[in-house]
């Protein structure tokens, strides 16, 4: 292989350890969570993630969109803040539009930005999985892509083999240094 065609193979490789095996480790840890706690929503750092599924935000947040949220005390929720919440079971991100205080509880009205209605839930604080931070757009596709078992196992399995590989070709390359250097001493020393 030529020069450029290892200089690329290199660079593909790193890419494939700085972004698969970052993700690949994120996953073990939210499965270790979902083991230990499963009636919560695993978080690493207070910090949750979540791939959108419908166009409600858009145009802020469109589907295939991952949201990190934080979980935030109840005093830092204001309106037009974007939350996420469950509600039975199904998690939503939409926007406060208003907070009423009902009965010494604050109740969150909330709206996706696209929809004509505000939600017909009251949320409370007990439902918030936390406030919007931010949102990686479109790589919910991806992370999809990687959480199917058989494609997480084969890219587990050719990283596993890809760092073997590298392993080995360096032991070759001392070795093959280190029989030149024995070579051009032997060479050497002959010649005097």
């Amino acid at each position: 292989m030529d020069k450029k065609g290892s200089y690329i193979k290199y660079i593909l490789i790193k890419i494939l350890y700085v972004i698969i095996i970052p993700i690949i480790l994120y996953d073990i840890i939210l499965i270790a969570q979902t083991i230990i706690k499963p009636d919560e929503t695993p978080s690493i750092f207070g910090i949750k993630t979540f791939n959108i599924i419908s166009s409600s935000m858009k145009p802020t947040i469109g589907i295939n969109d991952i949201v990190i949220v934080k979980k935030v005390d109840s005093s830092k929720l204001k309106e037009n803040d974007i939350i996420t919440f469950n509600i039975n079971g199904d998690v939503i991100t939409h926007r406060i539009i208003k907070i009423e205080n009902v009965n010494n509880e604050q109740i969150y009205i909330t709206k996706g930005d696209s929809n004509e209605v505000s939600d017909s839930d009251k949320i409370t604080y007990d439902n918030i999985e936390g406030k919007y931070l931010f949102k990686i757009p479109k790589i919910g596709k991806v992370l999809n892509f990687l959480k199917n078992k058989i494609v997480f196992t084969a890219i587990l399995v050719i990283l596993i083999i890809s760092f073997i590989y590298e392993k080995k070709k360096l032991q070759i390359k001392v070795r093959r240094k280190e029989k030149r250097r024995k070579w051009d001493r032997a060479k050497n020393s002959g010649n005097t």
